[in-house]
């Protein structure tokens, strides 16, 4: 039986949505509005999937029952990021910093990582609803009558202005992940948000093994928690012979090529390389596209020296937005009014 945590804003939240959304405090004892999402395997996730447990629950070959996203784009008060709703979300923020803010609420606390957003996209495409945001200064691209609460504004070129960040959670229904008000907010536009435990250094594909990010473990650019990935699905030090690269043609490949930059507009554009095999991590952790998923979103590369990912597009990227859009196209030190991140939790000390 639940022992039951009685604390008044917990227990409404939990009651008024049926455990739909929880209420997680951190070291400074302020409250987060947190989604739980549940264990699943890969088979459950996606056609042609395995029975292997999905790596967002896999941490230190632990497998836990559940991790927590923020129902809200993040806003920072006091050094330390919050999920709250009617907040104007944290931007102009880098990767390192997103991490700082995270970290900075205490342990199991940790920016979003590449799985844990692999998880929601997965369920988003079962479920064949596609979430919508403020991906045209304010409004939907495609349905012009949904907008949100503006809380920042830029020059519109030709002396007005014109909305650019919206409140959290203040547009409607179809701005959350699921199309109900119990889902996550702004999955789709808004800001671009920063992810965890993914990158690529000179194009090859690099992830921390497992959901090791939720542990707050060393992101940076000389971390040795970095893996890099051979077409078997093996795990092995960056700079092995035959790993796995984005090309700047936009194929998944064993040799990088030259460096350049490139774009499409629809992430299932990607595809492996002739000769290439694609396995099924990078289906899991949603870095390749399953045939059979209608995709929506963009991807962008630059596949010169260290790039750090942003999914979901931001307030002005019309009909690239979508939960499959993904840039491995900036620095960590990239700074912009449309960046900003979640941040998720995961009890590590609960398991099953």
């Amino acid at each position: 039986m639940k022992s039951y945590n009685f604390d008044s804003l917990k227990f409404a939240t939990e009651g008024l949505t049926g455990f739909g959304c929880t209420v997680i405090q951190d070291n400074a004892n302020l409250p987060s509005f947190m989604i739980p999402i549940n264990k699943r395997t890969n088979a459950q996730l996606y056609e042609g999937g395995s029975q292997k447990t999905h790596s967002a629950f896999v941490v230190d070959d632990v497998e836990y029952k559940r991790f927590f996203m923020s129902k809200f784009l993040n806003c920072i008060i006091n050094g330390r990021a919050y999920s709250w709703p009617g907040m104007d979300p944290a931007a102009v923020i880098d990767y390192d910093a997103s991490h700082a803010a995270c970290n900075a609420k205490g342990a199991g606390f940790h920016l979003m990582s590449i799985p844990e957003r692999a998880v929601i996209n997965h369920l988003i495409y079962k479920s064949g609803f596609v979430p919508r945001g403020n991906t045209q200064y304010g409004k939907s691209h495609s349905h012009t009558y949904e907008a949100g609460e503006q809380t920042a504004d830029e020059s519109d070129g030709s002396g007005g202005r014109r909305t650019t960040r919206t409140a959290t959670g203040s547009g409607p229904a179809t701005w959350f992940h699921d199309g109900t008000r119990n889902g996550i907010a702004d999955w789709v536009g808004n800001v671009w948000k920063w992810g965890s435990g993914m990158r690529i250094k000179d194009g090859e594909i690099q992830i921390f093994v497992g959901n090791l990010a939720a542990k707050q473990v060393a992101h940076t650019d000389a971390s040795t928690y970095w893996k890099a990935i051979l077409p078997t699905g093996a795990l092995v030090e960056p700079g092995t012979s035959g790993t796995l690269k984005y090309t700047k043609d936009l194929k998944i490949a064993t040799a990088t090529g030259g460096a350049g930059t490139n774009s499409t507009s629809n992430f299932g554009s990607l595809a492996a390389a002739s000769g290439v095999t694609i396995p099924e991590i990078l289906y899991e952790l949603m870095l390749a596209p399953k045939t059979g998923v209608t995709h929506s979103g963009g991807f962008w590369i630059n596949t010169e020296g260290e790039r750090l990912p942003i999914v979901g597009a931001g307030f002005h990227d019309t009909s690239d937005s979508g939960p499959s859009a993904l840039s491995l196209y900036n620095v960590r030190s990239r700074v912009h009014a449309n960046l900003g991140f979640f941040s998720a939790f995961m009890e590590l000390e609960s398991v099953i």
